[in-house]
Parts: structure tokens; sequence; C-alpha cells
């Protein structure tokens, strides 16, 4: 019992001293900096798996070079005007033909010549400037024959001449291209032809044929060498 006593007091003794020991020891590890957790240099990184639900790639398409085309197809397809196909798929209504050339001007079936009215090109002698290039239109050249003092107007196939008070004094054919309104007659035919159309003439020679009606006269000069007319003309009848 007596011992108890005596141990009692140093137990009660030494627990102060026990108990900031202990605070003290915590204290330094507590404020002991905490190790670095160390990294491996050697280590791969590995991201964490997608979500099997992620948006598909876009895929994007890198579109077909165009094939090169041969210059001589481009070419023959520039002058054609078209594109190339299967001529056994064109009908006969698709296929383009270019337009004529401007038709040469016609007489009219009662504007040719006649013995009661004597015409070339369908004009009669006598007929106002004005008329006549109303009719014809613009004309190729124009000139004066200052010996006659005509005016004389040329439309490419045939031309004619006005006296000084603007009357059709003449006119003459030089193009096999015109009818010049002689029932079907033509520069080129022959002189038989003339006559087998026009009739017998008022005289005739190895180089010209005359017809004479109304005060005019209608020459047609011949090539004595092929026999074949070379122009026409219809002027007074002096």
């Amino acid at each position: 019992m007596a011992m108890n006593n005596l141990i009692k007091p140093i137990l009660v003794g030494c627990m102060p001293v026990a108990i900031a020991s202990f605070l003290v020891t915590g204290c330094q590890e507590s404020s002991a900096p905490a190790p670095k957790a160390t990294i491996d240099a050697t280590s791969t990184y590995v991201p964490a798996q997608l979500n099997q639900e992620t948006t598909a790639p876009i895929i994007v398409a890198t579109p077909t070079s165009t094939p090169a085309i041969d210059d001589s197809t481009k070419h023959e397809a520039q002058v054609a005007g078209i594109t190339k196909v299967d001529q056994d798929d064109i009908s006969p209504s698709q296929v383009y033909t270019s337009p004529k050339p401007t038709s040469k001007p016609k007489v009219k079936a009662e504007d040719a010549y006649q013995q009661e009215k004597p015409t070339l090109m369908g004009l009669k002698l006598g007929t106002p400037k004005a008329s006549v290039l109303e009719r014809f239109g613009k004309v190729k050249k124009q000139f004066v024959m200052e010996e006659d003092n005509i005016e004389v107007y040329d439309f490419n196939d045939f031309s004619v001449g006005f006296n000084s008070k603007g009357l059709l004094e003449f006119v003459d054919v030089h193009s096999v291209d015109i009818d010049p309104g002689l029932h079907g007659l033509r520069l080129g035919q022959s002189q038989q032809d003339a006559i087998a159309i026009l009739g017998k003439p008022d005289s005739k020679s190895t180089y010209v044929l005359s017809y004479k009606a109304q005060g005019t006269l209608l020459k047609i000069d011949i090539d004595p060498h092929d026999n074949t007319i070379q122009s026409i003309k219809l002027f007074a009848n002096s």
C-alpha cells in the first residue's frame, strides 16, 4: 500500500513530460515538407478511352482531276459549234444548215421583157432615178460618164445610167448570177438559146443580136469563140 502511494506521485509527475514530448514530435512531423511524387520519364501517357458514342470522323473526298481534252477535239467542237455526238442519234431536223446568201433581185413576170413593153431587170427606160434606187437599194460603185453626161450606178451584177434629167437612160447586165428578166435567158447561154426564147432578132452578126421595140434597142453581145452571151444591154434606139 505504501508502495503504491510512492509510485503514484512519480507517474503523475511524468505525465506532463510525456504529453509535451508527443506534441513536439507531432509538430515536427507536420512541419516537415511532404515528399514529391516521382515521375518516371520513360512512362507513356495513355489518354482515357473516348466514349464509344463519339461522332464518327468526317471523310472529305478529294475531287478527281479533270481528264485532259485533246486540243484537236476541242478545235473540232468549236468549229462545229456543237458537242460531239453519235451521228446515228441526230435526226434530219436537228442538222444545222448554214443560211443561204442573200438572194439576188428577181423580176416579176409582168415586168419581163415584151415587144409592147421592153424592159431589162424589170426596168423601163425613162424611169426616175429615185424609183430605181429605192427598188434595188445601196449601190457598189457610182461614177459619171463625162462624155455623155451620164451618171452610172453599179449594183455589181448590173448597172444603170441616168441622164441629166435624172431619168433612166440604159440598163447593162454583166453577170451570169442574175436573171435579167428575159423569160429565162441569161448570160452564159448560147446565141441559139436567145433566138429560141426571144424570137428572130432585127439584126444578127457573129458578135451581136439586136431587138428593136418601142424606141429601144436590146443588144445581146456574143463571144464568137464559144458562141455564148457575154452581156445584155437596153438603151434608147436613136
